[in-house]
């Protein structure tokens, strides 16, 4: 019977560590799941850890600590997986399972040992050990039972999930070249051959190394790539869907047509998304770039369609923060627009109050615009439209 419960326990442990190996997205969540199982498993080596810890009445709590703390040091090393792995098991049908399974593994137990429970059962048994024996080992070897069934079920329910479900254009990024186009202090732009789509990743992992970057912000790409959530390119795509079906006219249009959530093995979480270019070919840049190689009569037409752009933003309180983040692309005709590849979903501000106060971020927008038009005026030898 103990043989059965250690195999039973085992498996649904290392069944869970397995996957979050495998899953990389997922790590922090499962790699929890494992080590609270393979606590669990400690309540069977009692006979183990006794000469270890003479002195001690029940000398395998010393390892369920160790594994629980173990599970949430690697929870917390991984927060960002962590998060979304564990929303996915609550959410998930089997979560009562998993909760019966832990209280059959762990509380009920006692109670199946509980002298005072069986003698108001069975009050004619004086010596009831032996069946209390048994039927704490019944109980615990039926949550064990029952963990085992919830981790089968829970990998077999998220086996399609547990690998990021492919976009329309996702496949792009195996068939094609990916050459380097532009790069950030924290992500890197890549064109996609010649197939008019470009894909963004944080910093490749290798090339985040002591010498090339500070140290927080290598901390910063570590937590946020593999994160859903927490991912800046995943942010993005969130903010362009969200756009699409709120803004005005002359934002959607602004708006690249495919923006798409895709995921590397090794960089984590990306997004796919339309790449413009001018007629020589070159990738569009930002205005301001853009402002300052042209001619004079140009300037005030990527000036004013930038102003009568951030005033729209303004009126809607978008969740837009940097008035900066436009890209002009010139048409073969000469036309100029303005694009919006680059969301930047997230304030920089320490507290963000403007992400949650619909007035507070019109107001830190109009503030961060006119400054940044004045500076465009100053710079440049913009007339515009004068203050805003």
């Amino acid at each position: 019977m103990i043989l059965l419960k250690q195999l039973t326990i085992f498996v649904a442990a290392f069944s869970m560590i397995a996957a979050a190996f495998r899953h990389r997205q997922w790590r922090g969540g499962f790699l929890l799941a494992g080590c609270v199982f393979l606590a669990v498993a400690m309540n069977e080596f009692e006979c183990l850890f006794r000469p270890l810890f003479p002195g001690m009445h029940e000398p395998e709590l010393v390892p369920i600590v160790v594994f629980s703390v173990l599970g949430a040091l690697l929870a917390f090393m991984n927060y960002g997986t962590s998060i979304a792995a564990l929303k996915a098991i609550y959410d998930n049908r089997r979560f009562p399972l998993l909760v019966w399974g832990l209280l059959l593994s762990t509380v009920l137990p006692n109670v199946a040992m509980s002298r005072g429970l069986w003698q108001s059962v069975l009050p004619v048994v004086t010596d009831s050990h032996s069946i209390r024996e048994v039927a704490e080992h019944a109980v615990e070897f039926l949550g064990y039972i029952v963990l085992l069934n919830w981790a089968i079920l829970f990998l077999k329910d998220k086996w399609t999930r547990l690998e990021p479900r492919s976009t329309e254009h996702e496949h792009l990024l195996h068939e094609y070249p990916l050459i380097e186009v532009g790069r950030g202090t924290r992500r890197v732009c890549y064109k996609i051959g010649d197939t008019g789509f470009c894909a963004k990743f944080y910093i490749r992992p290798e090339e985040c190394s002591g010498d090339r970057m500070k140290r927080s912000i290598r901390w910063d790409i570590f937590w946020r790539r593999f994160n859903k959530f927490k991912n800046s390119c995943s942010q993005e795509v969130h903010v362009w869907a969200k756009f699409r079906h709120e803004m005005p006219r002359e934002v959607k249009d602004a708006m690249p047509p495919v923006m798409e959530r895709v995921f590397h093995p090794e960089w984590g979480w990306g997004v796919l998304e339309t790449y413009y270019t001018n007629p020589d070919g070159n990738a569009i840049i930002p205005y301001e770039f853009e402002i300052a190689r042209q001619t004079p009569e140009n300037r005030e037409k990527i000036y004013d369609l930038a102003s009568r752009l951030l005033d729209v933003l303004i009126s809607c309180s978008a969740t837009f923060y940097e008035p900066g983040n436009f890209h002009v692309l010139i048409g073969v005709d000469g036309s100029i627009t303005l694009k919006i590849i680059d969301f930047e979903p997230n304030s920089k501000a320490a507290i963000q109050v403007e992400a949650v106060w619909p007035w507070f971020r019109r107001r830190k927008l109009a503030r961060k615009s006119e400054r940044y038009l004045r500076h465009l005026r100053e710079k440049y030898g913009v007339k515009g439209g004068g203050e805003r």
